[in-house]
């Protein structure tokens, strides 16, 4: 049962990844709560990353993908996530202001997105401990 509950994670996940990764790459497309300093270079460059990490979290369904290569993948995504939410929830995500903090955008949504985006976090971990 725990084996068929990582691999849904996994393929969530991956899936997640490569959306992120196509909408980041087409500049028309926006990626909503999960923008970048609405940067289109940093997006593209992310967008590639993102569907990278998509392709790494899904080859770790086919049985001829070696565990190791896999466990070490998704330590480098979830590496990768946890650079983008600091990137985009500390360094642009936030201003100081008059001695006071400004939350880019509300504080509202900040704090939703941030919490959506550490439960991503919390999953990618899960994934890479599965084959640890």
């Amino acid at each position: 049962m725990v084996i068929i509950s990582i691999k849904l994670l996994r393929v969530t996940l991956g899936l997640l990844f490569l959306v992120l990764g196509i909408i980041g790459v087409i500049p028309r497309l926006q990626e909503s709560v999960f923008t970048l300093n609405a940067n289109f270079g940093l997006e593209i460059i992310f967008g590639i990353v993102e569907l990278v990490c998509g392709i790494v979290l899904l080859s770790g369904l086919f049985p001829f993908v070696r565990k190791k290569m896999v466990s070490s993948a998704s330590l480098v995504v979830l590496g990768f996530w946890l650079i983008r939410i600091i990137l985009s929830k500390f360094v642009w995500g936030l201003s100081i202001v008059n001695g006071g903090v400004v939350f880019h955008p509300a504080f509202s949504t900040w704090v939703l997105v941030l919490s959506t985006e550490l439960v991503i976090a919390a999953a990618l971990y899960i994934v890479y401990r599965a084959y640890d």
